[in-house]
């Protein structure tokens, strides 16, 4: 068990790094829309928000240093000269750069969203013919439903969810000794996640399905998601959202053309995966969830129909 799962893990980790695989989008995408859409994201996350950052760092934060010092300090004490560095810095990342980064983050949803649909044709085009590939489902409609109430609650628990765990994996990374390491898993979890999620969507997959399925096969998406994980922790905050934000979409192709289900009967042989220990990832954020999302809908909570999705997830043949 333990070396299967090792196994697969390093079978996530190598898929994640498969970045060849997002040339094959580009070049079949004849609107050109995933091309744009990179573009756009690298303008908005590496020229706005990563520039943002760098010239604080590089230009007005030595400025200031510079000014404090050698004009504030010698006049007013160093003392008052530290605090007032502190004080701009601090009006500069609440007033500038964390609006900036709100609306990067905002703006780059919708680009990553066009960016999963477009790759999402190409790759049923790839599989069954431009003739047979119905398309994704439209816009506004929820994920895994008909677009009517329930779709509506299974959009509210998703985001009541996940906003929970992160919570969650924002308070284990503060553990003495082990939480470093539980951090940088859970947020492999966590972008893994994000990044198969929209496929799933588009295949009409339910939250709870997409659930079972993602805990069915823990050791493979921990491996693909660390990339990104490393990504953030090796930075601090804002230069690590910036920079997963610019290679987001690259993960995105990456995962629209990666085939789960194969890997797993390559390393456990075929219906194995249903062998291999089911890890509760996210257990621990459901009772919360449940709870405000009974607040906000007056309902019960969880959305219902929880399966192991075996066959509901569409397979590449």
């Amino acid at each position: 068990m333990l070396k299967q799962s090792v196994q697969l893990w390093l079978c996530g980790v190598r898929e994640s790094l498969n970045v060849h695989r997002c040339i094959v989008f580009l070049v079949l995408d004849n609107s050109k829309t995933i091309g744009r859409a990179i573009l756009q994201c690298l303008l908005i996350n590496g020229v706005i928000l990563l520039g943002s950052i760098l010239a604080w760092e590089s230009v007005l934060a030595p400025t200031v240093h510079w000014l404090l010092r050698h004009v504030v300090s010698p006049c007013l004490g160093h003392l008052t000269a530290r605090s007032a560095e502190v004080l701009l810095q601090l009006a500069y990342q609440a007033l500038w750069l964390l609006p900036v980064y709100l609306v990067t983050m905002f703006v780059s949803c919708g680009i990553y969203n066009d960016i999963a649909r477009t790759a999402y044709v190409i790759k049923q085009q790839q599989l069954k013919g431009p003739q047979a590939v119905p398309g994704p489902r439209p816009k506004g409609q929820s994920p895994g439903g008909s677009g009517g109430l329930e779709d509506v609650a299974q959009e509210v628990y998703r985001v009541v969810l996940f906003c929970v765990f992160f919570a969650e994996v924002s308070t284990v990374g503060r553990l003495p000794y082990v939480g470093y390491g539980l951090n940088v898993l859970f947020l492999s979890w966590l972008y893994a996640y994000y990044c198969f999620d929209y496929t799933w969507g588009l295949q009409g997959v339910r939250l709870t399905e997409r659930l079972a399925y993602f805990e069915r096969r823990w050791a493979f998406f921990a491996g693909f998601g660390l990339p990104m994980a490393l990504s953030t922790v090796l930075l601090s905050f804002y230069p690590g959202a910036a920079v997963l934000a610019i290679l987001f979409p690259v993960y995105i192709l990456v995962s629209c053309d990666s085939d789960v289900n194969d890997v797993h009967e390559r390393v456990v042989g075929k219906g194995g995966t249903n062998n291999l220990r089911h890890l509760p990832i996210f257990m621990l954020a459901m009772w919360p969830t449940q709870r405000v999302v009974h607040l906000i809908t007056g309902g019960t909570g969880a959305p219902s129909g929880a399966m192991e999705p075996g066959a509901s997830v569409v397979r590449p043949t």
